[in-house]
């Protein structure tokens, strides 16, 4: 199990580094274009092949055979951060990755085919060209994009830089934003300790406070911050520092840490590379909600299973009007990604008491409908919430949303537990590391929340496609197994 070490110096009171992270960012620009040419490149040759000789073919099954290889060769492509570069020379060196995963991916399938005993596949005619020409098209295609989108990075719409300082900011600070191509532009600058003499660029705002930063990344979209390194931090005794970590990792903000090594450095190296250095701390591997292609995923996925449950949910809506009064569905709000709330909806599985406070529901609940026990039991409650993911509330995979009043051991669960905010950085989800772990039903003391809570950090650390479609399929045998759901 990864665990989740919280930032350097947290212990002490102070906000630093987390030392390691893991996971994927959302696309940058142009990114998705070349996930489109990619899938476009791949299907097209076969699909223009299949066409011409349809008469000597299976059309349909070919087309399916290749819309779902292209499909595939796309995922693998981005699982290896094959569609992260922001530069002409990283989209390029990218190139023969996502041709080496075409080759990858067309090897499994062929290979699953002849397993389960459709060798005819093999056969069409120019599969041969098509596994020739496509990787020299995809390298081809990637080549003519670079140059596109190589400035992309810098485009003014693209928000500024957010940054925090203890009380000082290295003046040399843009021109190392550059050299990682980062937008220059500062949008905002928090000084942690305002009251002392400040070194700052007239030019760039000063942000009052904490709520001034939170406003500042959700109403800008700030997709950038960079937390200068000053030595007086590391003496924090405090927490007073926590607070703004916690509320940065629930962004979907890049993380960097800069160091002012001017006066460590000869003059001559200051002049030619500036005395400014930035890390990445959370940049390229660290899930936030928006992942364009967990997004993708979540719309496909969430299309299908909807289309295969709706007989089975129109059984439950049948049931629950036939057993019981009140409305069908059972809405309630629920936080969800960056804090935003957003309405859950679930089959109604209590009695219709309009007006009572929230609370769990703990074993041998007398609110509980007959039919509501089934559905409890086996998860059924939760299929509308398929409707949620489609509408973009939620996603399929992730940490299970909660009411905003619930509580434990007579505390919010935001207040319970540091850290507990970094949930909110993705989207909910229907399931998670921690339901299929047996971590479900009710949470009556902190250790139980705590629990959670670190299955939770451990998926946003270890994200994957394949860990959702772990996931996913781990699901129906959790459910069918769980003992503490009622």
């Amino acid at each position: 199990m990864t665990e989740f070490h919280a930032p350097l110096g947290a212990a002490h009171g102070c906000f630093f580094i987390p030392p390691k992270s893991g996971g994927k960012r959302f696309l940058p620009p142009g990114g998705g274009v070349q996930c489109l040419a990619d899938f476009l490149i791949i299907f097209i040759p076969p699909l223009a092949g299949s066409m011409w000789c349809q008469n000597t073919e299976s059309l349909t099954k070919n087309l399916c055979f290749w819309s779902l290889l292209a499909f595939f060769s796309v995922l693998l492509t981005a699982s290896h951060k094959g569609y992260s570069g922001r530069t002409a020379a990283q989209i390029r060196a990218q190139a023969g990755l996502a041709a080496n995963c075409f080759l990858a991916t067309s090897f499994s399938m062929f290979s699953l085919t002849v397993i389960l005993g459709h060798p005819n596949i093999l056969t069409r005619h120019w599969v041969v060209f098509d596994l020739i020409i496509t990787p020299f098209l995809l390298i081809g295609t990637r080549g003519a994009l670079a140059q596109i989108f190589s400035d992309a990075s810098l485009s003014p719409a693209e928000p500024g830089i957010l940054a925090v300082c203890y009380n000082t900011c290295p003046q040399d600070l843009g021109r190392a934003l550059t050299s990682k191509n980062l937008p220059e532009h500062i949008e905002g600058v928090l000084y942690l300790a305002p009251t002392q003499p400040l070194r700052h660029r007239p030019e760039w705002p000063i942000l009052p406070d904490l709520t001034a930063l939170t406003a500042k990344l959700r109403s800008r979209s700030i997709r950038n911050v960079v937390f200068v390194h000053h030595p007086a931090l590391d003496g924090c005794s405090t927490n007073i520092n926590f607070p703004l970590w916690e509320e940065v990792l629930s962004c979907p903000a890049r993380i960097w840490l800069a160091f002012d090594v001017a006066p460590s450095l000869p003059e001559m190296l200051c002049e030619k590379s500036g005395g400014c250095r930035l890390i990445p701390i959370v940049t390229g591997h660290f899930l936030d909600s928006q992942n364009m292609f967990k997004r993708f995923f979540d719309i496909v996925a969430a299309s299908i299973l909807l289309s295969l449950a709706a007989p089975l949910m129109a059984a439950c809506t049948v049931a629950i009007s036939a057993t019981s009064k009140g409305p069908i569905f059972f809405r309630q709000l629920r936080t969800g990604a960056q804090g935003h709330q957003f309405e859950v909806l679930k089959f109604r599985t209590m009695t219709h008491n309009p007006g009572c406070s929230v609370q769990q529901a703990s074993r041998n609940d007398p609110r509980v409908t007959k039919i509501g026990k089934l559905l409890r039991r086996t998860s059924l409650d939760e299929l509308p919430q398929l409707i949620n993911v489609l509408c973009g509330d939620m996603s399929l995979i992730g940490p299970r949303p909660h009411a905003p009043e619930t509580k434990v051991e007579g505390l919010s669960f935001e207040n319970a537990l540091q850290l507990y905010q970094i949930r909110h950085r993705v989207k909910p989800g229907m399931t998670g590391l921690a339901q299929i772990r047996g971590l479900r039903g009710e949470t009556p003391a902190l250790r139980n929340l705590e629990q959670r809570l670190a299955s939770d950090l451990e998926y946003i650390q270890s994200w994957s496609i394949w860990l959702d479609l772990f996931i996913l399929f781990k699901t129906i045998p959790a459910v069918l197994k769980q003992t503490n759901a009622w």
